[in-house]
């Protein structure tokens, strides 16, 4: 595997003469001490993260060298009244590092919600949201978070939303795919990411993506991962059948393998080079208006 810049901002990885332009759609990145911290959760949990001793800015270095043109930055919000903040950071380091594109948190507890909502999307111009309800302890359906779907069906915005049950929620009655049906039956139309293939609930995650317009899955954690034992046949049956719906994501630096094994993984899929293209980059180019 080698990898080459073609011209001053496009970047592209090259295998076995194979060139593809790569999109990121999940990367977490926060500041300093708040990603520290939860390296150390991490670490609690068991997980061997080869990526927890790097220096902040390392992290973007990294995935320029490995051939990433965009990324998208999402954070998340584990208690109330801190999103503003962790959103402001966003901003400035989206600012510094123009190829990461902002998603904005929001915890459903936050003071001034709609308000926020307002500034992160109509002020900011923010992509999209982020919503990580494990961390946050609320189902998607809840009405709490109901200002967040009316602006993002509003204006047409993404919500990346993670709802199922992987890596450690299988017990909680509050996570699972269910509660983001309800959801889509209230706002159909409603443009929403879920991670990670929908594990550990991959056969409804599918069923979504054919019923609702605007689910589309990304590949992030899960592909590439040796823990993770996945329907790869399967899976890219569905992504030859909905090529529109997949996106390519890491969830770099919260992983135990590399993204490179991630990548290979994907190209190894057998995809039709038109699939794989817009897995790679083009879906989440035009998910983000950037098409």
């Amino acid at each position: 595997m080698t990898y080459k810049q073609l011209g001053k901002k496009i970047f592209t990885l090259t295998l076995g003469g194979l060139t593809v332009t790569i999109w990121d759609s999940h990367v977490h990145l926060f500041p300093k001490k708040l990603l520290t911290a939860i390296f150390r959760w991490f670490s609690r949990n068991n997980w061997e993260i080869p990526y927890k001793n790097l220096n902040l800015e390392e992290y973007p270095e990294y995935l320029k060298n490995m051939g990433v043109e965009y990324a998208f930055l999402l954070t998340y919000a584990h208690k109330p009244n801190m999103s503003m903040e962790l959103n402001k950071w966003v901003r400035d380091f989206c600012l510094q590092y123009t190829w990461f594109i902002p998603f904005a948190c929001i915890h459903p507890g936050d003071n001034n919600l709609e308000e926020n909502i307002r500034i992160v999307i109509d002020d900011w111009d923010f992509a999209g949201f982020k919503l990580q309800l494990p961390v946050q302890q609320f189902a998607a359906n809840d009405p709490a978070l109901n200002a967040v779907y009316e602006k993002a069906h509003k204006r047409q915005k993404p919500v990346i939303i993670h709802a199922g049950t992987a890596p450690y929620s299988q017990s909680d009655p509050l996570i699972g795919l269910v509660h983001l049906k309800d959801v889509l039956h209230r706002w159909p139309e409603l443009k929403v990411v879920i991670p990670h293939f929908g594990l550990y609930e991959v056969d409804e995650a599918l069923a979504m993506v054919e019923k609702f317009p605007g689910v589309y899955l990304d590949t992030a954690w899960a592909l590439g991962n040796p823990k993770e034992n996945l329907p790869i046949n399967y899976l890219a049956y569905y992504m030859e059948k909905y090529p529109d719906r997949f996106l390519y994501g890491s969830d770099f630096p919260f992983i135990e393998q590399s993204p490179e094994e991630q990548l290979q993984t994907l190209l190894n899929m057998g995809l039709s080079d038109s699939t794989r293209s817009k897995v790679l980059y083009e879906n989440a180019r035009r998910l983000v208006g950037r098409d």
